[in-house]
């Protein structure tokens, strides 16, 4: 695994985690292909493939341009409209996999369900020796039954292409994305929709605030970490964890890089933006934790990864580098919690450690919505019931004498 060179200026990008990058050529024909150009005009039989309960399908129209559905009901002879077929370049920015762009076809209920997917056209350096390892993994199948309110998460709710995490990554976000744009469009009475628009007044006014504003409502917090005979070691923290969030603070290449990595890396946790300023080749992840109700939660390794920059998205200016921070999934965010960072001879024991409390503020809570708030309250429901079965399970065993004398009297005669 690499870790981020130093600069050649007097400030070093901090040892952090990211994706491995090489250089493989393509041995491509200098004109673009026919199948590079099938998602314009795609065949109907590849639209009743993603779309099979259609029986008719209208000429590509609107904005987004999509194919409408229908099925003709037999009682009347009427034909009823089911869904929407749409083709991912129709709907761009494009995720981009390992070596390009990959062109799907899918198809959307109107209840905002996936019902099928088929990959077009893609490129990728290694498809030569592995040849269409997108359909022979039916990793397109997974998407089939998905709600607009599933995540679409490479190792969360989608298992990934053994050795293809970039792919499987540009994939299913790309596919999230796109369906999400024909529901805002097309399906505005969905719950995705609907969520969405109560969403939308909360984003525009974090759009319209400055770096400065998030500081003074406490979106942004700062934290000084001293470094003894040295500079000291400046973070701003930030919550990051849903992509909206995301593009506007560190912008949407750097974002979608550091989701990207982390989706190959970490299973869960609430992603934080950490930007870097002061001593930053100083920075040691293993010092990062977090605290709520009086629990300590200290980062583990790999659970840090690079974050671009800080030349795009509200970031810019105020920050030398950035990083994701991902901390314990147990923790609930709808509550306030302490980032802290171990100041100790030996990092990880927090002896002695730094930290400031942060709290989400409320439009920050309307924008990420309840998916999260769910996530975490299913988690604190599942702690408290492994509690009570534990406490249960030792009662019993400490009782069990008095039990077994108890029910030995009574089968005296």
């Amino acid at each position: 695994m690499l870790t981020a060179p130093p600069s050649n200026s007097s400030t070093a990008i901090p040892r952090v985690v990211f994706p491995l990058a090489c250089c493989l050529l393509l041995m491509l024909d200098s004109t673009p292909s026919d199948a590079q150009n099938e998602w314009e005009n795609p065949e109907e039989g590849w639209l009743r493939e993603v779309l099979p309960s259609a029986d008719s399908f209208s000429v590509k129209q609107g904005n987004p341009p999509v194919f409408f559905a229908y099925q003709t009901d037999s009682a009347n002879n009427n034909s009823q409209l089911i869904g929407y077929v749409f083709t991912t370049p129709d709907l761009p920015p494009e995720e981009v996999g390992f070596s390009g762009p990959i062109d799907m076809l899918a198809g959307m209920n109107l209840q905002g369900q996936i019902t099928g997917v088929k990959v077009l056209h893609y490129l990728e350096s290694y498809k030569h020796v592995r040849g269409d390892f997108i359909d022979d993994s039916n990793f397109a199948n997974q998407f089939i039954g998905k709600s607009l309110e599933d995540e679409f998460r490479v190792s969360r709710d989608i298992d990934g292409m053994s050795r293809a995490t970039i792919t499987s990554w540009a994939m299913s976000r790309g596919l999230h994305n796109a369906a999400k744009r024909v529901a805002l469009s097309y399906l505005p009475g969905t719950a995705y929709a609907l969520e969405a628009t109560n969403k939308s007044a909360a984003l525009q006014t974090l759009r319209a605030q400055s770096w400065e504003d998030y500081s003074y409502n406490g979106f942004v917090k700062g934290l000084a970490v001293p470094i003894e005979g040295e500079a000291n070691l400046q973070f701003d923290i930030a919550y990051m964890g849903h992509y909206r969030l995301g593009e506007l603070l560190i912008g949407d290449k750097d974002y979608s890089n550091a989701d990207r990595t982390a989706s190959g890396l970490i299973e869960d946790g609430h992603m934080l933006l950490i930007g870097l300023r002061g001593n930053t080749p100083r920075l040691q992840q293993l010092r990062f934790g977090a605290m709520q109700n009086g629990i300590l939660y200290p980062n583990q390794e790999d659970r840090v990864v690079f974050a671009g920059t800080a030349k795009d998205g509200k970031i810019a200016g105020q920050a030398q580098f950035a990083v994701a921070l991902f901390i314990d999934a147990a923790i609930d965010i709808s509550q306030a919690f302490t980032v802290l960072y171990d100041t100790g001879e030996r990092r990880g024991e927090f002896t002695n450690f730094v930290g400031i409390e942060y709290e989400l503020p409320p439009d920050i809570l309307t924008l990420i919505g309840n998916q999260s708030l769910q996530k975490n309250s299913d988690v604190n429901r599942n702690m408290v019931f492994v509690v009570l079965l534990s406490l249960s399970l030792i009662l019993l065993i400490l009782n069990w004498p008095r039990i077994r004398a108890v029910t030995n009297q009574k089968k005296k005669p």
